[in-house]
């Protein structure tokens, strides 16, 4: 399996560095709908007049988004138990510098702000000889575009 390429974090590639790829269960999409869920708009001043049904709006409303949180699932695949621990926690180290220009093949750069690792992560040892290590990390998306 190689998934060079997929994804790059601050130009640098997760699954050559890491061993590192966006995962899902077989069926699932998860990843694809983070990713392509449209944000939130800010809300648009609107006058209501108590003798008038309904609200009147600007002429041509400028749409804005609001932030969103996008939460991503990853899989660390390993040769050995050390190296997948190493590689995990070089991996959640990178996140904590900052905002990650994250490039996302075939889909766009979103610019992503580590928040939380929402649920404990899941350990697999002696997959067809390898160590895998699965967990899911919650992004704050800033000023998302489309």
């Amino acid at each position: 399996m190689d998934m060079t390429g997929y994804m790059t974090m601050d130009g640098v590639d997760i699954w050559t560095t890491y061993r590192a790829f966006l995962c899902e269960n077989e069926g699932e999409h998860t990843n694809m709908d983070a990713l392509l869920r449209m944000p939130k708009a800010k809300d648009v001043t609107t006058v209501d007049f108590r003798e008038r049904h309904g609200v009147e709006l600007p002429e041509n409303p400028d749409l804005k988004l609001n932030s969103i949180e996008r939460t991503l699932q990853f899989m660390i695949v390993a040769a050995s138990a050390a190296q997948r621990l190493t590689l995990y926690q070089a991996f959640l180290s990178a996140l904590m510098t900052g905002v990650k220009a994250c490039m996302v093949k075939n889909y766009r750069t979103y610019d992503l702000l580590y928040q939380d690792m929402p649920s404990d992560p899941q350990w697999y040892n002696g997959l067809d000889g390898k160590f895998a290590v699965r967990f899911s990390i919650k992004f704050l998306e800033a000023s998302p575009t489309v």
